[in-house]
């Protein structure tokens, strides 16, 4: 269950994502296009476009933290024993989830200030710019608690292994 979960929270992101970047670079263009051709510039174009880009970035970092494409340094792997490492990825991904919770509540925060206010030009509440932030939390959340699962398999697949092989 918990995979499928995963698996449909990361085909949202990333079908959503893709669709807010080309309609991010739709807006730009029709934006640029009516400013130098027309001499007029829609009033939503700059907000359209903010709000894209907010959603488009903060749905890529979870998704980030799902493919582990974070920045990490890797100069310890060739030093430290395997096990080791394997509790230092334990403590990357409970990090990580400290983040995601920081993001959750103190984005929530972010969404009932901003409902109070508007996006100019698309008269939408700015905590509709702001929830991406609680979303993308809850995300980094779910993934970083896969990674964990993940990790503990392998570490009791390394136990296991020394069991059955007597070391």
């Amino acid at each position: 269950m918990w995979s499928k979960m995963e698996d449909l929270l990361s085909a949202l992101f990333e079908y959503v994502g893709m669709t807010l970047q080309v309609l991010m670079v739709l807006v730009v263009c029709y934006t640029i296009v009516t400013r130098y051709f027309f001499s007029q510039t829609p009033a939503w174009g700059e907000a359209a476009a903010l709000l894209c880009m907010v959603w488009f970035g903060f749905l890529s970092i979870a998704l980030g933290v799902r493919d582990e494409v974070h920045l990490s340094v890797t100069l310890v792997d060739s030093i430290f024993p395997k096990r080791l490492l394997i509790l230092l990825a334990l403590l990357k991904h409970v990090l990580i989830i400290g983040c995601g919770v920081f993001m959750i509540v103190h984005g929530n925060a972010m969404v009932q200030i901003g409902r109070l206010n508007r996006l100019s030009g698309l008269r939408l509440s700015s905590g509709f710019l702001y929830a991406a932030v609680p979303i993308s939390g809850f995300a980094i959340v779910v993934y970083s608690i896969t990674h964990i699962y993940e990790t503990h398999k392998m570490l009791r697949a390394e136990r296991w292994d020394k069991e059955v092989s007597g070391r």
